[in-house]
């Protein structure tokens, strides 16, 4: 019903306007729009997982060069440890002779 009360009367459809009507319902063509954008979507998974395997691979080779770094310098830090602990005990044993040194007097 309209605004002012009236009816309007019912007409049969042509067959254009029920062609018309047919092709905007086109399972076809929605059909290929799906597979398309799931085809863009499974593209799209596809390089992102790319950009992460990249990624891990260059993670991995930075965590290697610091694993080979601190095997190179790990030994010569625990010999300049050791040597600073031999030296704080011999400062630590010669304390009680520097009694016996003469004073310098000023």
């Amino acid at each position: 019903m309209t605004q002012s009360g009236e009816s309007k009367p019912f007409t049969v459809p042509t067959i254009e306007e029920i062609f018309a009507l047919l092709s905007a319902f086109n399972p076809a063509e929605n059909g290929v729009k799906v597979v398309d954008q799931a085809k863009r979507s499974i593209e799209s998974v596809v390089a992102s997982l790319q950009l992460i395997l990249q990624s891990m691979e260059n993670f991995n080779r930075v965590a290697n060069r610091v694993d080979k770094l601190l095997d190179e310098i790990e030994d010569p830090i625990q010999k300049l440890a050791d040597a600073s602990t031999l030296l704080a005990d011999l400062a630590n044993n010669l304390a009680p002779l520097m009694a016996f040194l003469p004073k310098k007097e000023s």
